[in-house]
């Protein structure tokens, strides 16, 4: 396994900080984000082997087994080395190797679970024969990106073995669960990793109810039923065509770079959506409601996938600013400068989403829509590159950033709207504003207009 260098030219830096990059940016960024798991791979094994004894074992199998594997599918072998399970689980696998070992296993899974699992389902996926042990969780056995075997009763900590090759499946205490051929499909014992939808070129788009390493929240839905996953595959089936159809650039991003899905209990009527710097390709968000619903939140949150994936090749700040006491006109809260840095880009990009949809609105009632979210979030993005323009942290790079960010508003602030328009998104502004200095008080060095 081999790290690649990666560049960002000028010309294509810049398209990403006016909102863009299309398919181009996605691609490099998907490059660099796998060599950056390539990184923290060798990490993991590197500190495992440091250790000696039972960790430093299973991580010499684990990459074995992975090495073997990419032998003959370094396809499969790199889409699992990106699926967003695999960085946060590496990540805990970092953690738990920099406490002590005391020669024993912390109940109820290993240090190098996470890997060792990844190892299981990169010879389950790729058809190499052999065997994997891994522990029993949940009355499971976890294949990350495949879906769970279950095994009710279970107690944890129990060994489960892993039998790769040709009709492969999960035994333990005498039981075993067969992995379907169709693995994304569910079957006796076996709940799978579901399928959102089919992207552009073939890509499958998970929808990940099952890998408590696919996204860090506290707010992952439950198991969806059969219902619920026929509503979010309808749903996002048709959010997916209205960006192909209205929003070809952001499509092309979309289409590119998203993988995985995350279910979301949702908090209320407006719903919820978020993502992880850790987990490039992935987003997580609460039932969709429409079409409509899903282009958006799509367009927010690949902002912040492309910002994220940008800032692990870019430092952008020459000094620490960490402080919340940034105002975000989307947020309750201060903010600290990398946040108000990170929400200012996602509402770029859902004001240039509005400004697209005046252009195809075919009803009055949807262009008057469009009209008041663009004037709305133009002015709060203006609100955040202010701000982000008078701070003394950056570095020239995240100056030039910023300034594109500016001039990308400049495009979008170009049209006209009417003047009842602006009046109501200045109104909706204002009272944001209010009951964010009603409960944090007034912000130090921060403008007092509304927006």
């Amino acid at each position: 396994m081999t790290l690649s260098p990666y560049r960002v030219g000028g010309a294509l830096f810049d398209r990403i900080a006016a909102g863009g990059g299309g398919a181009e940016a996605v691609a490099v960024f998907a490059g660099s984000e796998h060599s950056r798991r390539l990184v923290l791979l060798r990490a993991v094994v590197a500190r495992a082997e440091e250790w000696g004894g039972a960790p430093g074992a299973d991580a010499r199998r684990a990459w074995s087994v992975l090495s073997a594997a990419r032998h003959l599918s370094p396809g499969v072998v790199r889409e699992l080395l990106c699926y967003p399970s695999t960085g946060l689980g590496l990540l805990h696998c970092l953690r738990a190797l920099d406490g002590p070992y005391d020669g024993g296993s912390p109940a109820p899974l290993t240090p190098l679970t996470p890997l060792t699992a990844l190892s299981a389902a990169a010879a389950v996926r790729t058809g190499l024969t052999g065997t994997v042990a891994l522990p029993v969780h949940g009355e499971g056995v976890l294949l990350p990106s495949i879906g769970l075997a279950r095994f009710p009763g279970a107690p944890d900590g129990g060994t489960a073995l892993v039998h790769c090759g040709p009709g492969a499946a999960v035994e333990t205490d005498g039981r075993r669960v067969n992995v379907p051929a169709r693995h994304w499909e569910d079957g006796d014992g076996w709940l799978a990793v579901r399928r959102a939808a089919v992207m552009g070129r073939g890509e499958p788009l998970l929808l990940d109810d099952l890998d408590p390493y696919a996204f860090p929240s506290a707010q992952r839905a439950p198991r969806l039923t059969g219902r619920q996953y026929a509503h979010w595959r309808t749903t996002i089936g048709q959010g997916l065509r209205l960006l192909g159809s209205e929003h070809p650039e952001t499509a092309a991003e979309v289409g590119g770079g998203l993988r995985t899905l995350i279910p979301l209990r949702s908090p209320g009527p407006a719903g919820a959506s978020c993502s992880s710097a850790e987990a490039f390709g992935c987003l997580a968000l609460s039932s969709p409601s429409s079409a409509a619903s899903v282009a958006l939140t799509f367009t927010h949150e690949t902002q912040h996938n492309k910002l994220s994936a940008l800032l692990h090749l870019f430092d952008f700040f020459a000094v620490d600013d960490q402080a919340p006491r940034y105002y975000a006109p989307w947020r309750g809260d201060p903010r600290p400068l990398f946040g108000l840095l990170q929400g200012t880009y996602a509402f770029l990009g859902v004001a240039q989403y509005w400004n697209r949809c005046l252009r195809t609105a075919g009803r009055p009632g949807e262009a008057h829509l469009a009209e008041l979210e663009l004037a709305r979030w133009r002015e709060a993005v203006r609100t955040g590159v202010d701000q982000l323009t008078d701070s003394h942290a950056f570095t020239a790079t995240g100056r030039r950033f910023v300034a594109g960010m500016r001039a990308a508003l400049g495009q979008v602030s170009l049209r006209g709207l009417p003047s009842a328009v602006v009046e109501r998104a200045g109104d909706l502004a204002a009272e944001h504003r209010r009951r964010w200095v009603e409960v944090n008080g007034a912000v130090p060095g921060t403008p007092e207009r509304a927006g």
